[in-house]
């Protein structure tokens, strides 16, 4: 049931548009092969990681103030919350193999103009949170992990993307017109 509906989640979000096929793969592999907390700590990593980066890169080129602070918050955020799980991994996992297999979501914005940029930068960063948000409730759902440290992080990605979400889907709609999605993961 639960491949049933990750798939026919994806299939609803490329046809409206949200993403692109080899998006959904990359959501739909991710979801599909998140059985433990390892697994989830490994792909967060570079996910997280992704957003640290591109943040960094919009903080460094709009000409939005708020979206500039927002960017750098995101990228501050995300590069503690990867600092930890990196010490958990060492320390519960010592010696065991690391290696992701994480595709990249977020498009390249090399060539757009700074407005255009900052819209494709809030569309996908709208979509990467989700995915992130919908692998922290397999943390919860699947119930995967019983650490404490484990539970808060899942919440804490679940909580702050959502607000994020809210925020991007808000500038989305006040500087672009762009309505719809709306949706939040819980």
């Amino acid at each position: 049931m639960k491949k049933i509906t990750l798939t026919v989640s994806a299939l609803v979000l490329t046809l409206a548009g949200c993403i692109s096929a080899p998006r959904t793969s990359v959501m739909h592999d991710t979801m599909h092969n998140l059985d433990s907390e390892f697994v989830f700590l490994v792909e967060m990593i570079p996910h997280h990681q992704e957003a640290v980066d591109t943040s960094r890169e919009t903080a460094a080129r709009t000409g939005r103030p708020e979206l500039r602070d927002f960017a750098l918050t995101i990228a501050g955020d995300q590069a503690e919350e990867i600092r930890m799980m990196r010490e958990w991994l060492a320390a519960w996992y010592p010696g065991k193999r690391t290696d992701p297999d994480y595709r990249p979501m977020m498009r390249p914005v090399a060539g757009l103009s700074p407005d255009g940029a900052d819209r494709a930068f809030l569309e996908d960063m709208i979509m990467h949170h989700r995915m992130a948000v919908m692998m922290a409730a397999q943390i919860r759902n699947r119930r995967l992990s019983e650490r404490p440290e484990i539970l808060k992080l899942a919440d804490d990605i679940i909580r702050t993307q959502n607000a994020e979400i809210e925020r991007m889907e808000t500038w989305l709609r006040d500087w672009y017109g762009v309505t719809g999605g709306g949706h939040r993961m819980h």
